[in-house]
C-alpha cells in the first residue's frame, strides 16, 4: 500500500511540474494543445508603437521558427518565419498560423493563436519582449530572450 501511495505522489508531481505558462517582466503566456496544434494565449503589455515582440521554437538563435508581432501606426501585423542565425528572420509567403484574435489597448497587446504542433516532441520556447521597428524593418531586441526548455506541450490541457 505504502509503494503504491508513492507512486501516485510521484505521478503527480511530474504532472504538476509541467511547464504550460511563462511570465516574466511585460511578457505572460500560457499553452495547450487543441486539436492537434499548439493553442497559445500571449500577452505583451510594454509594447509600444514600432515595436515589435516574438516566440521562437527551438534552443538557439539558428533555424527557429518564429512568430512575430509588430505595431507600426497602432496595428498589429503578424508574420511566420525561420531565423537564419543573428538578424532578422526569413519570413514565410504565407503565414503558418491560424491566429484566431490580436488586439491592442494602450500598450498591451493580446493575441491567440495556433501553431502545428509534433505532440511527440519536446523542444525549447524562446520569448523576446520587445524590438524595435526602424523604417519598418526590424531592429536587434532590445533584452536577451528568456527561454523555457524542454516544452512538453502535449501535456498541456
Amino acid at each position: 500500500m505504502f509503494s503504491s501511495q508513492i507512486l501516485i505522489l510521484a505521478t503527480i508531481g511530474v504532472v504538476a511540474s509541467q511547464t504550460c505558462n511563462f511570465q516574466k517582466s511585460a511578457v505572460k503566456a500560457n499553452w495547450k494543445i487543441v486539436n492537434g496544434a499548439l493553442q497559445i494565449q500571449y500577452q505583451n503589455n510594454r509594447i509600444t508603437n514600432n515595436q515589435w515582440t516574438a516566440i521562437g521554437f527551438g534552443p538557439g538563435m539558428t533555424s527557429l521558427n518564429v512568430i512575430v508581432f509588430m505595431v507600426q501606426n497602432g496595428q498589429i501585423t503578424t508574420r511566420t518565419g525561420r531565423t537564419t542565425g543573428y538578424g532578422p528572420p526569413v519570413f514565410d509567403n504565407q503565414n503558418n498560423m491560424n491566429l484566431s484574435m490580436a488586439s491592442l489597448s494602450g500598450s498591451t497587446l493580446n493575441a491567440l493563436f495556433s501553431v502545428p504542433w509534433n505532440v511527440r516532441i519536446c523542444q525549447a520556447m524562446n520569448f523576446v519582449q520587445s524590438g524595435p521597428i526602424n523604417n519598418g524593418q526590424m531592429g536587434v531586441h532590445t533584452s536577451r530572450p528568456d527561454q523555457v526548455n524542454n516544452t512538453c506541450a502535449s501535456q498541456c490541457r
